[in-house]
């Protein structure tokens, strides 16, 4: 099985993260598919952004939930070399559906649910329904450390794919993904020992994990057969 790589917010390394610019820079490069964070507008907007506070990647200050869209559309990502906006979800599966086109190959989509109903009511049913209007369930995966967000989306449909994202060395994770009916689990690299490795791999479960700019491990992870990396640097990754 051909290990794939995700870019990470796009091409992180290079571009404005989760910009439409590094994504569409991200794809240019080769990825199989790329990784975003998905918040809800103070008007239930899903917009694609990392952090719950505006200010590490903006002049501004406060948090998503607290602007409408039509404030969040006008403010730009600091980055030294590009002015870029904050896109919305609908934005990026459009440029998706477009570079599918122009390469003729599936791009995959991993979507991180920064919080789940109990923050933003409704946002893992109104992020799947807006997902599957521009692309078939098989090229999604939906990603949270917000684990009920991974439990509502399969109880919206037992056939979309879920993966658990954690930081911590879990003892037995394999358990714990498979009560939550899950697909994927999602470690830090870090935690990835060869024993927790060859105990997984022996439950039949697949692990992506993130964020790998290490092309060395980047190596011994596909050596070991991981399903997927997680990388700022997609195009070294990819070559290495």
């Amino acid at each position: 099985m051909k290990t794939k790589v995700f870019g990470h917010r796009g091409a992180k390394a290079y571009y404005p993260e989760n910009s439409l610019l590094s994504f569409e820079k991200a794809i240019d490069m080769g990825v199989d598919g790329i990784e975003l964070d998905v918040h809800f507008s103070k008007d239930g907007k899903i917009v694609v952004f990392h952090d719950f506070e505006l200010d590490r990647m903006t002049a501004e200050t406060g948090a998503i939930f607290q602007k409408t869209w039509d404030e969040l559309s006008e403010i730009s990502l600091i980055h030294p070399a590009y002015n870029e906006k904050i896109p919305t979800l609908e934005m990026v599966l459009a440029l998706i559906v477009k570079k599918q086109e122009e390469t003729q190959r599936p791009i995959y989509l991993n979507v991180e649910f920064k919080a789940g109903s109990s923050l933003y009511k409704g946002i893992e049913k109104a992020t799947v329904d807006l997902c599957l209007s521009y692309l078939p369930k098989e090229q999604f995966v939906f990603s949270s450390f917000d684990h009920f967000a991974l439990v509502a989306v399969k109880q919206l449909d037992a056939d979309l794919k879920t993966g658990v994202l954690t930081t911590a060395a879990m003892v037995e994770p394999w358990e714990y993904v498979q009560k939550l009916k899950a697909d994927f689990y999602h470690p830090y690299y870090l935690t990835l020992t060869p024993e927790v490795l060859a105990s997984y791999y022996s439950t039949g479960l697949e692990i992506s994990t993130y964020t790998v700019n290490d092309l060395e491990v980047a190596k011994q992870l596909k050596a070991a057969g991981i399903y997927s990396i997680i990388t700022d640097i997609p195009d070294q990754v990819i070559k290495a």
